[in-house]
């Protein structure tokens, strides 16, 4: 009997000195995006299509899954592509950057990304990069930590809380185009993203100048002529096209700037709740772990034929029972936490305002949704070719 209290008592005296010990050191240093120095060829200046972020509301861990709030989530996948949008356009290290609903094929860079994790305290992006050849250059996760400082109104900055993880995407991006692409591929690139905006709408004339190697890399098979009247035609479906997705970008930049405000107030909340949630489940763990050990001291201690040990291992029994019951409790008041930000997480959410556009001979209102609207708009762009070529 011993040998199990003194066992026990290990656990319990380790169990507690690890909970007074244990502490996270976080840091409101905020990462530069690096400008580079050296003048840039225009032709060499690559155009960046990023997708909406999916929300990863599928691959969440399950100790996480009481802070994650769809509604949150679905907002903060328009909010964070627009801002990882401006951040890569405001270097000037690149053409032009466009948040896309639609297809990114034909967009010299495409990035794509999925949100892991965003409560406040923590964010973590999964994020892949990769030019319109289909060499990818980057697919990697990204985590930031910020501290509780981070949103004191007094030192709050005009940045984004997260910023310095945006500023790190785009400097990993950068460093990869000056490390490890020549001038001569940068062109090559833009090339094949001319064409293969070409092929989308006309794959009949344009599969002969775009061929795959054997790892599945796009290359250039032959150049269509410079005067070609039907890739003249094809520049000008694009520049549309452009223009369209550059209307776009008022959208996506109104919804960030309304969604601002309460968003960062909802971030001080989770951040808040968050560490709660975080203790009280510590906590409960702790208890619990304690719980057990007491009860099962008590059951030792009954084997003794001691009537003083008897009411102490009676007493370790009743004890057991309420560090449990506690932790129990505590786990319920850790869910009236969720049950919190839950609540504040519905407020988020925003309606899409039809778009009225006029084109040569008509106009058209495109409505829905930002991708259903694209759709719409891509399907109107193959009727204005199919007419100028003639073609049903």
């Amino acid at each position: 009997m011993n040998k199990i209290s003194h066992t026990l008592g290990l656990l319990a005296l380790m169990l507690l000195l690890g909970a007074c010990n244990t502490s996270t050191i976080k840091t409101t240093a905020l990462t530069p995006a690096v400008v580079e120095t050296a003048a840039i060829d225009e032709s060499e200046l690559l155009d960046i299509g990023i997708a909406v972020f999916d929300p990863g509301l599928d691959d969440i861990p399950s100790d996480r899954e009481e802070l994650t709030f769809g509604d949150v989530r679905l907002a903060e996948t328009q909010y964070s592509a627009y801002l990882l949008a401006q951040t890569l356009q405001s270097t000037g290290n690149w053409g032009v950057v466009r948040v896309v609903p639609g297809d990114l094929s034909y967009y010299d860079l495409a990035l794509r990304g999925t949100i892991v994790q965003s409560d406040g305290e923590t964010m973590r992006l999964q994020v892949q990069v990769s030019d319109v050849t289909g060499k990818v250059w980057i697919d990697k996760e990204y985590e930031e930590v910020v501290s509780k400082f981070t949103y004191d109104p007094r030192l709050r900055r005009n940045e984004d809380s997260f910023q310095g993880l945006y500023n790190r995407i785009a400097n990993d991006i950068l460093k990869y185009r000056q490390d490890r692409v020549s001038a001569g591929e940068l062109r090559n690139i833009r090339t094949i993203a001319k064409l293969q905006f070409a092929r989308s709408f006309a794959p009949q004339a344009f599969d002969q100048y775009l061929g795959q190697k054997r790892n599945g890399i796009l290359e250039v098979k032959r150049l269509p002529a410079a005067d070609d009247p039907l890739l003249s035609r094809i520049e000008t479906i694009r520049e549309r096209d452009y223009l369209y997705v550059d209307t776009l970008q008022d959208y996506y930049g109104n919804f960030v700037r309304q969604m601002q405000g309460p968003y960062t107030d909802f971030r001080r909340v989770s951040y808040e709740e968050v560490m709660k949630y975080d203790k009280l489940r510590a906590q409960a763990r702790r208890n619990m772990v304690l719980g057990v050990a007491s009860i099962l001291g008590g059951l030792a201690a009954t084997q003794s034929s001691s009537a003083a040990v008897n009411y102490a291992a009676f007493g370790g029994l009743f004890g057991g029972g309420f560090l449990i019951k506690d932790a129990f409790n505590k786990r319920d008041e850790a869910q009236m936490q969720a049950e919190t930000l839950a609540e504040l997480g519905n407020s988020m959410g925003s309606d899409v305002a039809p778009h009225t556009i006029e084109l040569d001979e008509r106009v058209v209102t495109l409505t829905g949704s930002v991708d259903a609207q694209y759709a719409q708009w891509r399907e109107i762009l193959a009727d204005i070719y199919a007419n100028e070529i003639g073609t049903p």
